[in-house]
């Protein structure tokens, strides 16, 4: 009881303060609702049925329309790259109500699809100083520690992996190892920029985050971590070696600390040329298997088949063999679902999603090469780092999508806006070398950056 009412009267603190001080307040709102998602705890049965989500994202937009006089001007939000495509992407869903083969799946993903492109604008829009930005690394480390603890506590184990603590989308064991990779790549970020507080309070939140991680075995989320985590350590500017060397010894003695031999051994099996076990043969295989599917089914569909388009099509073209069984409100369906999210796109969206997805990938390596290449160029040391881990959560989601279907993932669209206005306040900074850091990003300084900047042609 005590839970319920401490959550009740934080969540409608936070949309009030929303509405009479800063819209910000509303997105740390939609935020805890995600992280801590009443409806997948004990103590909801004492919360009134709300969606909490929902609720919070209104409240938010309000608060923006009435304090939208106090917020600092910016391009519109659909002015870069990763918006249109996003936007492209969503539109074209929405074509393929006509013929999707799953009408009801594509209806709900589109949906979905849709509220996630409004949690983008949410987090482009409030981000909007380098403050800003950090301290939604800070909360979404501090979301991740949550959900480590409640993985520290949970005996939710299928097979010695964990198999989720509840949340939205990321109630399995591959869907939350990847989540709390983000955060670890964050707390990265955060442990090189901060000090005093912030940077304890980072270090109990990647431990947590961290072995929530090792309790998932997941594969995918580990390869994703190390993609990401490689990508902060080679944006850092270079004055933060000597840190970095130091918590990278730091955080390789804490992880071999917590690691088991069931996450040492999934992870061997990453590098091993002969399988040793029967049930990675079949696993790996099955994935083949789906992987061959789909090709053929964008064959047959090349406009795409619509969302879960690869789940209802999978008995059609594969072997019974390779099929999954579930039982769902007291019915049984049989198919396969994607495991990797450019087939998904392929598939699914045909030639017109998986061309989007190839350019939003080809966005985000492109401007990760150009912030490595002038990393040096600031005289500030926290921007560059807090724009890799924006970066570096990016990258995680994209390369542990290839063992597994990340379209949905919302914390990508998080930390896609949370880029782009990253881009937008070193384009600042790269104009007006002596600006102090807590410039606000406005459209007008943008625009003199545009000269010689390559950080804003990037988050153009």
């Amino acid at each position: 009881m005590l839970t319920a009412l401490a959550f009740l009267l934080g969540f409608f603190a936070l949309l009030a303060l929303a509405l009479v001080r800063h819209p910000i307040f509303g997105l740390y709102a939609y935020l805890a609702s995600f992280y801590i998602h009443p409806p997948s705890r004990w103590w909801a049965q004492n919360l009134p049925d709300l969606r909490w989500a929902l609720l919070s994202a209104f409240v938010t937009l309000v608060a923006l329309y009435v304090h939208r006089d106090k917020l600092n001007k910016a391009p519109p939000w659909f002015a870069n790259a990763p918006a249109a495509l996003l936007t492209l992407y969503c539109l074209w869903m929405w074509i393929q109500v006509f013929w999707a083969v799953d009408a009801q799946a594509h209806w709900n993903g589109t949906l979905q699809f849709s509220k996630y492109l409004v949690a983008f604008y949410l987090c482009y829009r409030l981000l909007d100083s380098p403050q800003r930005l950090r301290d939604f690394l800070l909360v979404h480390l501090a979301g991740c520690f949550y959900l480590g603890v409640q993985a520290f506590l949970s005996s939710n184990f299928t097979g010695g992996r964990l198999n989720g603590v509840g949340g939205p989308g990321i109630d399995d064991a591959n869907t939350l190892g990847m989540f709390l990779a983000t955060g670890v790549v964050a707390g990265a970020a955060l442990a090189l920029s901060q000090s005093g507080w912030r940077l304890w309070g980072t270090f109990a939140g990647l431990a947590f985050a961290m072995n929530g991680l090792v309790l998932t075995a997941s594969r995918g989320a580990f390869l994703g971590l190390m993609a990401g985590g490689a990508l902060v350590s080679m944006l850092h500017p270079k004055r933060l070696r000597w840190r970095f060397l130091v918590l990278a010894a730091i955080a390789a003695l804490g992880f071999l600390s917590i690691v088991d031999d069931r996450f040492v051994q999934r992870m061997l099996s990453l590098v091993e040329v002969v399988e040793r076990t029967e049930d990675i043969d079949m696993s790996a295989e099955s994935r083949f298997e789906i992987k061959k599917a789909q090709m053929q089914m964008f064959l047959d569909y090349p406009f795409g088949t619509g969302h879960k388009g690869t789940a209802a099509l999978s008995p059609l073209y594969m072997d019974r063999k390779w099929l999954a069984v579930t039982r769902r409100d007291g019915q049984i369906s049989v198919g396969r679902s994607s495991h990797n999210t450019f087939l998904t796109t392929l598939a699914e969206q045909g030639f017109v999603g998986a061309s989007l997805f190839i350019a939003l990938v080809f966005w985000v390596a492109k401007t990760s090469w150009r912030i490595w290449r002038d990393r040096n160029r600031t005289n500030v040391l926290e921007l560059p780092v807090i724009t890799a881990g924006f970066a570096g959560g990016v990258w995680v989601v994209l390369v542990a999508g290839i063992g597994t279907d990340y379209l949905m993932a919302e914390v990508q669209f998080w930390m896609l806006a949370g880029l782009v206005v990253a881009l937008r306040a070193l384009a600042m900074q790269d104009s007006s070398r002596n600006a102090p850091e807590t410039l606000a990003i406005s459209r007008s300084s943008a625009g003199v950056a545009t000269t010689g900047s390559m950080t804003e042609r990037a988050a153009r």
